[in-house]
């Protein structure tokens, strides 16, 4: 990974945006971030980290809100976009941050854009072949983290050279072992907790499992002996069942045959009430059916009649009424005056109002441009006080000059005397002597200034400005005076227009001429005065005059509409009269027609008058309700009269039996064979209990010495790979090895050959996993000892001499992995002059070409030895970057 673009906005200690392109510190070698304590160095950092992972380099930079500026006004959005490349693709990344939260844009060489933090952040690490943490021991290493790697334990290392050497699979190998171990330890435990709930010891299986089909083998053989009992006796107690069932049933048919006939000896009894029952519903019936539909219409048709006589009466009344209606409201819509009377005088006083409004306007208009012409008169005023103090400079100025010209033009030969110099020629006559030069008159010195040829021209230029801002003073005014009599001519006009011969005012405006402006305003406000008075007026008697016409026009449309309405309804009426005598005659007839039919009826079925039919009347329930009456009679008697005959052939020629012994012998034999079903239930639910528990302890023995088999073969070979030295730490001592070498290539430089360092190869805690732990060998001394026991300078050499070496390693080997940059921050200061070059040197070389190292650091030697350059600024509104590339 190598940036090209940077850009951070409100971020850190940079309230604006800023940006630094990386392309301009070179393909390779050392570039130098400086500035000032606070300035935000270190914040290049933590923008690089937050752009690629979401979080700062250091650990102590982890929220939000604390990598927003503070010097950033509240519209100014936080973010960072850096481009970089990786291998030789491009790549884009932009991280905004809202409140708490990030808002992600990835672009990746073909174009596609990520947005999804998780998607992204698992995109990033793929791309860079780094995570955040290792990026910040590897790449990054940031300030207050730089000994993290140097002083970490195995298990950390273990973390990071996984990833970076690919020793993931031995991972997940051994914890397959593990997991392997695990699944056959269960499945025993599952089998032994099977044995323990049937209690057997799953040691001793074998004998249980041969008790249990002794037990198996004996039941069977009693069960056989229990059902041959149990079929013997439940055929006799089906038989005794049978018979009991037998005696039962002649007893009740018996019991049945008295109970019918004591039934049929009572419906007889009853058969005289029935006959009239059966008479009464014939006759209802007929007066139901036959007279009932004549009598209703009879009834209906004179309800009808009586109606129509009623509505015959009201609609002659409504008749009366309605001419009465007509009769008045006819002489209302002639007591109403004409509307023509009215309209003439509306029309009349508009007009006025009209003329008066227009005359309003006019003067109105004519008060605006006074004001208009008054205003531009004072500013003429100024204007032409401006104009007499132009025109006095010209002249002072033209005087000065002039005085000036004419001292200058008689002084010519004193002025070109007072240059001659003893034995030089004279410019006029060439002359080296010069016995009787000419003198400077008083008149040399005017106003304190010199005689000389600048003097004059000075005045000259002085004069000619005046001049040239009065002349171009001059057409403005005569310009502006002219506006001012064009509008003041106007307005004359107009006002005469206004005032009609013969009236008092024409004399005023016969003589405006010679009137100032403001006398005439004051006519003319008074004339406007006098002109709304009359417009006011003129409204008032228009508005009284148009609320009359209103008032008398709403009069006569509701006198006409009443007229109208009227005759409409006296005509209604009088039809409706016409047709209702009509109906009249008509349901009368049908009445007369309606009552002869039902005095007929009555006859026909022998009714002697009404009475005697509304007596024998039923309702249609009733009617049905006697018919079911009686119908259910009769069908009780034959049904009666069936069961008995059917009865009397079943007990022809049959004795009852004794049911009580029958009962108690069938009771005897049901008690023994439910005995007998109980005994053999037993037996049964023993059997299947043994049998089900054999059959499943003998699957499960057989999967017992399986799994047992499976542990043995896998436990072994899991305690090995899973040791405190384990596959994965055992392959990757070779990896280290490697980068401790390559580190040592350059502590030994750095160290001036006193320090190296090695992989502790001594087991410490046996509780702790060991294999990348380091320690240093000092030459000094001949002993090795902990890494923490280096000073802060050693231990800057020997973690920047890890980290290089790691660097290198991971070049070498990690083909997916490019590091193509390097950024360390701080450090340097801990070291002396002669370190310190050692360092810088063995960082350039390592650089070479195609590599990039970025170094912040305070130590003053390093801003005159590195270049290129990074600078910060920093001011009271916020940081500045500066990328400085040579000089």
């Amino acid at each position: 990974m190598k940036p090209v673009h940077l850009t951070l906005s409100a971020f850190g200690s940079f309230a604006d945006e800023q940006k630094i392109d990386f392309t301009r510190l070179g393909t390779g070698g050392l570039y130098l971030i400086t500035g000032e304590t606070g300035a935000g160095k270190t914040t290049i950092f933590d923008a690089i980290s937050f752009a690629l992972f979401g979080r700062a380099s250091g650990e102590g930079r982890k929220d939000y809100p604390m990598l927003r500026s503070d010097f950033a006004g509240e519209k100014a959005k936080t973010f960072v976009e850096l481009v970089f490349v990786s291998g030789s693709q491009s790549y884009t990344i932009k991280r905004s941050i809202k409140k708490n939260s990030q808002e992600i844009v990835f672009t990746l060489p073909d174009g596609t854009v990520m947005t999804r933090k998780k998607d992204v952040d698992g995109k990033i690490t793929e791309v860079v072949g780094l995570d955040r943490d290792q990026f910040a021991q590897i790449v990054m290493i940031a300030q207050n983290d730089f000994l993290r790697f140097l002083q970490s334990n195995t298990a950390d290392r273990l973390a990071i050279l996984r990833h970076i050497f690919g020793t993931e699979a031995l991972k997940q190998f051994q914890e397959r072992l593990k997991a392997r171990v695990k699944t056959e330890n269960d499945k025993i435990d599952l089998i032994i907790h099977d044995f323990n709930r049937h209690e057997v010891d799953v040691h001793q299986r074998r004998e249980q499992f041969a008790r249990w089909k002794e037990q198996i083998k004996a039941d069977k053989a009693e069960k056989t002996g229990i059902e041959k009992q149990l079929l013997c006796h439940d055929e006799q107690r089906l038989f005794l069942a049978a018979e009991l069932k037998n005696a039962e049933n002649l007893s009740k048919t018996i019991a049945d045959l008295k109970r019918h006939r004591q039934d049929l000896d009572a419906h007889k009894t009853k058969s005289d009430e029935m006959a009239k029952v059966k008479q009464h519903t014939l006759r209802g019936e007929i007066a139901l059916r036959k007279v009932k539909p004549l009598a209703d219409e009879a009834v209906k048709t004179a309800g009808n009649h009586a109606a129509a006589l009623s509505h015959l009466d009201t609609a002659k009344k409504g008749e009366v009424a309605a001419g009465t209606e007509l009769e008045k409201a006819t002489k209302a819509v002639e007591n109403l005056p004409l509307l023509a009377e009215y309209q003439a005088e509306h029309d009349k006083l508009s007009a006025s109002l009209k003329s008066e409004e227009d005359k309003l306007a006019k003067l109105s208009a004519l008060h605006r441009d006074s004001a208009a012409i008054q205003q531009k008169q004072s500013e003429f005023a100024k204007k032409q006080a401006k104009y007499v103090t132009l025109d006095a400079e010209f002249h002072t100025a033209d005087e000065k000059y002039r005085t000036l010209e004419n001292a200058f033009l008689r002084n010519q030969a004193g002025i070109l005397a007072d240059t001659l110099a003893a034995g030089k020629p004279c410019p006029v006559c060439g002359s080296t002597e010069h016995p009787a030069p000419a003198q400077i008159t008083g008149e040399a010195k005017i106003s304190g200034t010199e005689m000389s040829e600048t003097a004059l021209k000075r005045a000259k230029e002085t004069r000619e400005k005046a001049l040239s801002q009065r002349d171009m003073f001059t057409p403005k005014l005569a310009q502006f005076q002219g506006e001012i009599e064009t509008l003041t001519q106007r307005f004359i006009e107009e006002f005469s227009e206004l005032v009609p011969e013969g009236d008092p005012l024409s004399a005023i405006t016969g003589v405006a001429a010679r009137q100032s402006i403001t006398d005439l305003d004051r006519t003319l406000t008074d004339l406007l005065s006098q002109t709304q008075h009359t417009v006011k007026e003129l409204t008032t008697r228009k508005n009284t005059a148009q609320q009359q016409w209103d008032d008398l026009t709403k009069k006569r449309e509701s006198a006409a509409k009443r007229k109208t309405d009227a005759e409409s309804a006296a005509k209604s009426a009088q039809t409706l009269v016409a047709e209702r005598m009509a109906n009249e005659q008509k349901l009368l007839s049908l009445r007369h027609e309606a009552q002869e039919n039902y005095q007929i009826v009555l006859q026909k079925n022998d009714f002697i008058d009404e009475a005697e039919y509304t007596a024998a009347l039923i309702t249609e329930s009733e009617l049905a309700r006697l018919n079911k009456q009686v119908s259910d009679y009769e069908k009780k008697g034959e049904q009666l009269a069936r069961d008995i005959d059917r009865l009397e052939k079943e007990t022809e020629g049959k004795e009852l039996p004794d049911i009580e012994k029958l009962r108690k012998e069938a009771e005897t034999a049901l008690a023994a064979s439910k005995a007998l079903t109980e005994q053999r239930d037993t037996i049964n639910s023993r059997l299947n209990k043994t049998e089900s528990a054999l059959k499943e302890l003998t699957q499960a023995a057989a999967g017992y010495e399986k799994a047992e088999k499976a542990l043995a073969t896998v436990k072994q070979l899991s305690e090995t790979a899973n040791g405190k030295l384990d596959f994965e730490t055992y392959a990757q001592m070779t990896y280290f090895d490697c980068v401790i070498g390559a580190a040592n290539l350059r502590l030994n430089l750095m160290s001036q050959n006193r320090y190296s360092l090695q992989r502790k190869t001594e087991g410490g805690d046996g509780r702790k996993r060991a294999g990348l732990d380091i320690e240093v060998f000092d030459a000094f001394t001949g002993k090795e000892r902990s890494a923490n026991s280096l000073s802060g300078g050693e231990s800057f050499m020997a973690s920047l001499s890890l980290a290089l070496g790691l660097s290198d390693i991971v070049q070498q080997s990690a083909g997916g992995i490019h590091l193509d940059a390097m950024f360390i921050d701080e450090g340097f200061g801990t070291l002396d002059s002669e370190v310190l070059d050692i360092a810088i040197k063995t960082l350039s070389e390592m650089a070479g070409t195609d590599r990039i190292i970025g170094i912040i650091s305070h130590v003053s030697e390093l801003r005159e030895w590195i270049d290129p350059q990074v600078r910060i600024e920093k001011n009271r509104s916020g940081s500045r970057i500066t990328v400085v590339s040579g000089g």
